[in-house]
């Protein structure tokens, strides 16, 4: 009799050691529920409504380039982690605009120097020298061929076309108060948003032919239909 509760004993120990064990096996998936929550929606909601990461020089001229390519890292990060998550096609539309947001490597010395040529100007209480320090700021955009690095535009543009290809009618999953928690999914569909992106760098015989695919074959958001609807005569 000793040695049955003996062995009973031994057992109920192996169980309560051995559920937590599992339990912690089981919450070691990236897509479990936390708080009432999946955790990739959880952490895509946090990362789409949180700051841009701040970043500066030691002039304290900030470096929109830096700032985007942190920012392109962490949803590169969310993505590695949740492979599978529903949220893939809004979180590579989201890397896509992000791609498409930085700056060449020559901007942010030209901002450096606009900062230095406004400080002067503002000591000085001078407009005109203020007026051409901008001036000289845009200049050195255009002679730099615009704002945007060549390479990153390329990479978000192949990121939107292979979201037409792959998720064309995934739904958007956009923030509609501020906040994590404060998220759903509308009826814009990512394939009409992508197109409408795209569109904005075709001349316009071509824009006008994605915008007749949109409004043919895609749901995207009345203002937007509104205004290709214009642009294309339609009533």
């Amino acid at each position: 009799m000793k040695t049955i509760s003996g062995f009973t004993a031994v057992l109920c120990l192996l169980v309560l050691f051995a559920i937590p064990v599992f339990a912690q096996q089981e919450s070691d998936s990236p897509y479990d529920i936390i708080n009432g929550r999946h955790q990739d929606f959880g952490d895509f909601e946090e990362l789409a409504s949180g700051p841009m990461p701040w970043v500066r020089d030691r002039t304290f001229v900030p470096d929109y380039r830096a700032m985007h390519l942190e920012q392109v890292k962490r949803y590169e990060s969310f993505l590695a982690k949740y492979p599978e998550s529903p949220l893939k096609a809004e979180a590579l539309f989201m890397l896509a605009m992000l791609y498409l947001g930085v700056e060449g490597q020559d901007v942010h010395m030209f901002r450096q120097r606009l900062f230095v040529c406004q400080g002067v100007a503002l000591e000085q209480r001078n407009q005109q020298k203020l007026d051409i320090c901008q001036m000289q700021f845009m200049l050195s955009i255009a002679s730099a061929g615009g704002a945007a690095d060549p390479t990153y535009q390329r990479l978000g543009r192949q990121v939107l076309k292979g979201l037409v290809e792959k998720y064309p009618h995934a739904r958007r999953y956009i923030m509609i108060k501020p906040g994590a928690g404060g998220f759903r999914f509308d009826e814009e569909e990512i394939g009409a948003i992508a197109l409408y992106v795209l569109a904005q760098g075709m001349i316009p015989g071509d824009r006008l032919s994605y915008y007749q695919t949109i409004i043919q074959e895609f749901k995207i958001r009345p203002e937007l239909r509104r205004e290709m609807q214009n642009r294309l005569g339609i009533q």
